[in-house]
């Protein structure tokens, strides 16, 4: 078959006019690898060959597109090229490509994921380790980008977070803020031993502010239905449930 034109469309690909009538569109890698601008024809063989690998070079370049927008992992390069009904052999050829030029690297986006966590989230590292798991980074990359995340960084992250929740929460008792703050700090990733530790050593403001708060806030709710001893007895109860353990008199 003869190649009787080629016109340029977009991304790189041409369409090639057959003089059987037929024409394909062909990524210009593929064009250039066969030499078709020099051979001018092709036959069905190697059309089925070129067709083939045209698919390679098109999720190649989406691929490229993708990781523009901001680094990606290997799985997540699987995944979108897979909701883009590439079979596994192009998505196995593509990401083989990305390694070869070092497109995606699991140790390079481990370290720029944790320096990003560092700087503008509170994540601790068990969070962190956790979201790059889920990506599908290497367990030694992790450990490797985690040692930036040290005792002296988490202690330092604690704190932060322990003196915000109390600024936030002063009208809780000590009891339930210290609960909500380890908590808090849990989800967040961080080691428990290192959060109890600061949060024992911070200090927390008198209860008794607090108390006056909650005190006045629960009779008066209460004081429209009950009187008296029970009144006292309800009040007592409903703070008791704050983790206020006396009255401060």
């Amino acid at each position: 078959m003869k190649i009787v034109k080629y016109e340029k469309k977009k991304n790189g690909i041409y369409q090639i006019f057959l003089d059987d009538g037929n024409n394909v569109d062909l990524h210009e890698e593929v064009i250039l690898k066969h030499e078709l601008l020099i051979r001018k024809e092709t036959n069905t063989n190697l059309l089925n060959i070129m067709l083939d690998e045209n698919r390679t070079y098109i999720a190649y370049d989406l691929s490229i597109k993708y990781i523009a927008k901001k680094m990606r992992t290997e799985k997540e390069i699987r995944e979108y090229l897979k909701t883009n009904n590439f079979d596994n052999k192009v998505v196995d050829d593509v990401i083989s490509l990305l390694l070869k030029n070092s497109y995606i690297d699991d140790y390079i986006y481990s370290s720029m994921y944790v320096n990003d966590r560092l700087l503008l989230s509170y994540d601790g590292p068990l969070k962190i380790r956790e979201k790059l798991v889920s990506l599908g980074v290497c367990d030694d990359a992790i450990n490797e980008a985690l040692k930036k995340f040290n005792t002296n960084s988490q202690i330092d992250k604690v704190s932060k977070i322990v003196e915000k929740e109390a600024k936030i929460n002063r009208n809780k008792s000590n009891v339930l803020l210290k609960n909500k703050i380890l908590n808090k700090l849990m989800m967040l990733g961080y080691d428990r031993s290192i959060s109890l530790s600061v949060v024992n050593n911070f200090n927390f403001k008198n209860d008794k502010d607090a108390y006056d708060v909650q005190y006045k806030k629960i009779y008066d709710r209460l004081s429209k239905k009950y009187s008296g001893k029970e009144l006292e007895f309800k009040v007592n109860q409903k703070m008791y449930a704050l983790g206020f353990k006396n009255n401060y008199e």
